[in-house]
């Protein structure tokens, strides 16, 4: 049902190939069934199923639960800083998944994401929400910015190891510059209520 509107980036190196899946009828029953999260809520019937082939393990399959019906959440899948890692964004939730080992697995609390940016050159994937902005890199979450917006965060460009965007600013009503440094996810700028 998501398919077509998933982003794919596999920019990062990767030990496993991903996929996909149609539908639950193309689940082979010889390879393990994964929840994400592990416990289905009752509204967690919706979502996608992506099988994964690690290069050093069986392949697996798992289920990860839709966020948000929002067309403008992110969606998608991406390779991790790390090459045994890997991210699924479904309706701006967005889990990291060890690829040899899906029991290893973490959900971002960035909801919903409504951007996803590798940064192949800072070893880091950029989670974007409405608010903040968090990082992952080759050893998992690094960082997440303080609140650069009340609702929106548009980044405009990255020069040496800093990330320029804005964020919309209520009581001024106009989009106000920001800047968060990658190397430690402090920011100066920006608006926050």
């Amino acid at each position: 049902m998501y398919r077509h509107h998933l982003r794919f980036n596999f920019v990062f190196p990767r030990n496993y190939e991903a996929k996909v899946l149609e539908s639950y009828s193309l689940v082979n029953p010889l390879e393990k069934l994964h929840h994400f999260p592990a416990v289905l809520e009752e509204g967690d019937r919706s979502g996608i199923y992506v099988r994964v082939t690690p290069k050093s393990a069986k392949p697996w399959v798992g289920f990860f639960a839709l966020g948000f019906e929002s067309e403008h959440a992110a969606r998608g899948l991406y390779s991790c800083p790390h090459p045994d890692s890997l991210c699924v964004v479904v309706g701006g939730y967005a889990y990291l998944v060890n690829a040899v080992d899906p029991e290893r697995w973490m959900q971002l609390e960035q909801r919903p994401v409504m951007d996803v940016r590798p940064i192949p050159e800072f070893k880091l994937l950029l989670f974007v929400g409405t608010t903040t902005i968090s990082a992952v890199g080759e050893s998992g979450w690094l960082w997440t910015t303080g609140r650069l917006s009340w609702e929106g965060i548009t980044i405009s460009e990255i020069t040496q190891n800093v990330l320029h965007g804005a964020g919309w600013d209520a009581m001024k009503d106009q989009e106000v510059p920001f800047e968060v440094d990658l190397t430690t996810g402090q920011h100066s700028g920006g608006a926050r209520p």
